[in-house]
């Protein structure tokens, strides 16, 4: 029975090629001064956002919980507002 169910279920994934993407098309027709270059997040807001989460809701990808982030949330807004602004000005995602 499990070698049935395993490959009726198998068959639905797929492999995908990670080293052949396709290159995106710009898409972007104005000016340089007008590309979203900008973008800064504010403490508030990300305290505002923190605070308002749902303590009945599952943990996320990275396993925090909602009512351990709302609960510690004047201790982080600032760190991670300070990631969020970085990782903006970099282009990048932090890692961890």
């Amino acid at each position: 029975m499990g070698e049935i169910l395993n490959d009726k279920f198998s068959a639905v994934f797929t492999c995908e090629d990670f080293s052949n993407f396709p290159v995106p098309t710009n898409i972007f027709q104005g000016n340089a001064p007008y590309k979203l270059t900008s973008i800064v997040i504010k403490l508030e807001d990300v305290h505002k956002r923190l605070s308002s989460l749902r303590e009945d809701k599952s943990a996320g990808a990275d396993d925090m919980s909602p009512r351990l982030l709302k609960y510690i949330s004047n201790e982080i807004a600032q760190p991670v507002t300070v990631i969020f602004n970085l990782s903006f000005q970099e282009g990048t995602v932090p890692l961890d």
